[in-house]
């Protein structure tokens, strides 16, 4: 039934095209229409059943606090907000690995990214987060009394001990167009594969649509619908979780301090919107409705060298830096899981190469 709605709201967004100005609230008011119509009947989503697609990529994004749909333009926008990639003006390649809770949890994201035409871009993305070796010992339990406890003169015999792992793939397919110099838009297609143990397995399938909005040349507004037709997740056990939809809404502003471009300064905000009924767990919540932050500040001296931080949703300072040579961006960012019952601290390093050869330039 999804499939019916989706021309419908493209084709709502192509009449109003002629009042410009007008771009981002007709844009949120879509969003937000499609949202409560997802959620009028959502009994069976369950808060968090996704929340591996909500890690984030890059060390930049993770250095800001997570505050990107309204800043990022390389590869990566196909899963940040894919109107993003009507940015580009070569081909892109992006990766980026982050090791979490003391190495325990590897988190990896590569995509390569080119421009289409003279106002498009497309993406292919593969996200993986997951953990190996975790040791089984269902089958291990010498059970003497036959109470099925550990207890009086039972024993695991460590011959009979495996050992599997959990992971979670997301392909993502992506595209954006530029509707014109002030706005652009996109959509991405992601299928998930998930793999909790050796019996069970998942797949699903989502949907993201995105857009930008550059009110003038230093402030952009961004709005991302994610998981817009509540992605499904169904396991081989036979269970289904619904992963509900979010709605993501930023801003960025570029400042010029000395007018020459050589030292900018780039506040930026996130706020993830949702629909999970999650109550206290977010930061401001009315019924079933709750909002979640992320601030973010970039220093860049001559597009050379960037210093980063921000505050997360999850109420933790995260900070981070990056350098930026002709063709090749690279990026760390740092954040502290001390103070959460000593969980360790997490290390992202992220790479941006640009394929600069004038055959790949945009309109060549």
């Amino acid at each position: 039934m999804y499939q019916n709605y989706l021309p419908n709201i493209l084709l709502l967004s192509g009449n109003i095209r002629r009042q410009t100005r007008r771009w981002p609230l007709s844009v949120l008011g879509i969003l937000l229409l499609f949202f409560f119509w997802e959620n009028s009947g959502a009994q069976t989503v369950r808060a968090y059943a996704g929340e591996f697609l909500q890690l984030g990529t890059g060390a930049r994004s993770l250095a800001m606090g997570g505050a990107a749909i309204a800043t990022i333009d390389d590869a990566s926008a196909g899963y940040w907000n894919p109107a993003g990639l009507s940015q580009l003006q070569y081909p892109s390649i992006t990766g980026m690995h982050e090791a979490r809770f003391d190495n325990t949890v590897q988190h990896d994201f590569a995509a390569l990214a080119f421009p289409l035409g003279k106002d498009g871009g497309a993406a292919i993305s593969v996200m993986h987060i997951g953990i190996s070796n975790i040791k089984d010992t269902r089958s291990a339990l010498i059970d003497l009394n036959g109470d099925g406890l550990f207890n009086g003169d039972d024993y695991i015999d460590y011959s009979k001990v495996t050992s599997f792992g959990n992971f979670d793939w997301g392909i993502l397919l992506s595209y954006g167009q530029k509707k014109d110099s002030l706005f652009s838009y996109g959509a991405t297609v992601k299928v998930i594969f998930r793999k909790l143990d050796a019996d069970n397995h998942a797949t699903g399938f989502g949907i993201d649509l995105g857009a930008r909005y550059h009110i003038t040349p230093q402030l952009t507004l961004a709005a991302v619908g994610q998981d817009i037709t509540t992605t499904l997740l169904s396991y081989t056990t036979g269970t289904k979780e619904l992963v509900s939809p979010t709605l993501k809404i930023g801003a960025a502003y570029l400042w010029d301090i000395f007018s020459d471009m050589s030292h900018t300064l780039m506040p930026a905000i996130d706020a993830d919107i949702r629909f999970e009924n999650l109550r206290s767990i977010s930061e401001v919540h009315v019924g079933p409705m709750s909002s979640d932050f992320h601030f973010g500040l970039e220093y860049q001296f001559q597009k050379l060298i960037a210093l980063r931080a921000g505050y997360s949703d999850l109420k933790m300072v995260t900070i981070g830096a990056g350098v930026r040579l002709p063709r090749l961006s690279i990026d760390y960012a740092f954040q502290s899981f001390n103070a959460q019952d000593q969980l360790g601290n997490t290390h992202r390093v992220s790479f941006s190469l640009n394929l600069e050869q004038a055959k790949w330039k945009r309109g060549n």
